[in-house]
């Protein structure tokens, strides 16, 4: 049983990666993700809940996804140099 649970976590592991790096790459909706690394884009999104927890990945915008083609689709990066500024005033 903990060689199972081992497997998941590697598989897990493999698959979040994948997600991360094909996001730092340039900005991409969860869909194109999907096509491009072949990870479930439900996966996806619980990927990406992961990394906004962690503050890792910023929606960027909205396009057309070059997959579906369905217009106003919000795109993520995971490369801090592409996060949109905050217009959030510092408290301290």
């Amino acid at each position: 049983m903990s060689s199972n649970n081992n497997q998941n976590t590697g598989k897990f592991d493999d698959q979040f990666k994948k997600v991360f790096n094909a996001f730092f790459e340039f900005p991409k909706t969860m869909k194109e993700v999907d096509k491009e690394t072949r990870v479930m884009r439900e996966n996806i999104c619980w990927y990406v809940r992961t990394l906004r927890e962690s503050n890792s990945i910023a929606l960027v915008g909205y396009r057309r996804c070059k997959v579906t083609g369905f217009n106003k689709v919000g795109i993520y990066t995971t490369n801090p140099d592409l996060f949109p500024m905050s217009n959030q005033l510092e408290l301290f």
